[in-house]
């Protein structure tokens, strides 16, 4: 079995979507506070869709109750372990609200190598089975990503980051789909219960995520009604996503 065809063939689909993601949140020039709130409250929707749709039930029809909860539960201390591990004396040239921004990118990122990390399992079991079915999986992945790179992109344009970190960073997202990839389709059918659980953890980061950051932010910019709307907007086509996936 060709490791480096599986790990890029993943690399490629983790990264291509995210990082187009990065890209669309580049070419937002100078966006206002409410147009920042908008963008912030449309991707708390895309998470708390693809959590509802997509990652809680699959993982409580193939895990169960006990495994879910573990997941949660671990997948909490996951993210409060790495707010702790962000340097933050390494990004003393960011200050106040822009040192703010580049954690939650930082954690948001967290969030989605949880998430990603089945998804690269998915496409590499799928691939061994049949190539048809992993390029199609394979397209449908990327296409979800879009928005998640969204997620990862804003709040490092909001925070003055380069155009080369931001599309770097959205990129390297795609590195635990790689990983996935590989693994899945070296063991093939791995245990339902260590999906479940990669799942379920994935799911309590990215509502922390959306719950803490995310749309207190996004009120905090914007007392308007425009964001709870584009938080809908989101979270339908997060929906959209997930049934398509």
């Amino acid at each position: 079995m060709d490791i480096l065809y599986y790990f890029i063939w993943g690399f490629v689909i983790g990264g291509i979507g995210t990082c187009v993601g990065g890209i669309v949140s580049l070419l937002i020039k100078s966006p206002s506070d409410r147009t920042v709130s908008g963008l912030l409250s449309f991707a708390a929707g895309i998470m708390l869709s693809v959590i509802s749709f997509d990652l809680m039930p699959e993982a409580y029809e193939i895990g169960g109750f006990f495994i879910v909860t573990l997941g949660l539960f671990i997948g909490l201390i996951v993210v409060f372990f790495a707010e702790e591990m962000i340097p933050t004396k390494k990004l003393s040239r960011y200050a106040g609200k822009k040192l703010d921004y580049i954690k939650m990118s930082m954690i948001i990122i967290v969030s989605l190598s949880l998430h990603n990390f089945p998804e690269g399992i998915a496409v590499g079991s799928s691939t061994v089975y049949s190539d048809n079915l992993g390029i199609k999986i394979g397209i449908l992945i990327a296409a979800h990503n879009i928005p998640e790179g969204m997620s990862v992109g804003v709040p490092l344009v909001m925070a003055g980051a380069s155009p080369l970190y931001v599309i770097l960073l959205t990129l390297l997202t795609g590195l635990p789909t790689a990983f996935g990839a590989v693994l899945g389709a070296e063991l093939g059918g791995i245990s339902t219960y260590f999906i479940a659980f990669c799942l379920s953890a994935a799911a309590s980061s990215m509502l922390y995520v959306s719950a803490s950051q995310l749309i207190p932010e996004a009120n905090m910019l914007h007392k308007g009604k425009s964001s709870s709307v584009l938080l809908l907007i989101g979270f339908l086509c997060g929906c959209y996503l997930s049934y398509a996936v």
